[in-house]
């Protein structure tokens, strides 16, 4: 039911695009038969009929979006991470990935919260660019992230957290001319294949891997 919701907020203006042209199609077909051809006085009703209904669509699919993602990153808030690990659970093996970026009061004690800020948003880019189109990036809350990666077994999900890693090491991340470089701590839980694990039981997992990472900084653990 919530994947069903989902897709119809996200598909909402094309779903009222096409209301509307079967609008415009029935009213072309009663004119056509009934009024003799009197189309152009019906054409300005209709027009704004689909004008408005594209414009609601737009809208409405803003809003679901808004509700959904995080305002500073744009990446999912905690939210829709809850709800899309509860979607995965049954997809097995799923590898769920939390990220923290190393001694970041550092950064908004050297150079202000807004670098800081502007720095949080670049990791958010390095993260869409670095994984998948079917993996959930989310924003879990001040310094750290996640990322749900579905049908992933521990091989592949090291292979990506390190990647990720390896980027963030290497890159100069810039706010008005101030270079600075950052390194992440990252753990990682994978879930079975037929076994069903608690949502809570299994960030918990990931969380302690994290916390095994930070002890050593610029890291990456995963537990099976």
């Amino acid at each position: 039911m919530e994947l069903m919701k989902e897709k119809i907020y996200k598909n909402a203006p094309a779903i009222f695009l096409s209301g509307g042209v079967i609008l415009w199609l029935i009213t072309f077909l009663i004119d056509r038969y009934y009024y003799q051809n009197q189309i152009v006085v019906w054409m300005p009703f209709v027009i704004i009929q689909i004008l408005t209904s594209i414009i609601c669509g737009i809208l409405l699919k803003k809003m679901y979006g808004q509700v959904h993602t995080d305002a500073l990153t744009g990446l999912c808030n905690r939210k829709y991470f809850y709800k899309k690990l509860s979607e995965l659970q049954n997809k097995a093996p799923v590898s769920l990935i939390l990220i923290d970026l190393d001694n970041f009061k550092n950064i908004n004690d050297t150079y202000g919260h807004i670098a800081g800020d502007q720095v949080l948003q670049q990791f958010a880019e390095i993260l869409r660019s670095d994984t998948r189109k079917n993996d959930t990036i989310a924003r879990w809350g001040g310094e750290e992230f996640a990322v749900i990666l579905p049908r992933t077994d521990t091989k592949e999900a090291f292979k990506i957290a390190d990647r990720i890693r390896m980027i963030v090491e290497n890159h100069i991340f810039l706010n008005d001319g101030i270079a600075c470089k950052i390194t992440v701590s990252i753990g990682i839980a994978v879930t079975k294949e037929g076994v069903n694990a608690d949502d809570e039981l299994f960030i918990r997992i990931a969380d302690e891997a994290l916390y095994r990472a930070k002890e050593k900084k610029n890291y990456v653990i995963a537990v099976t």
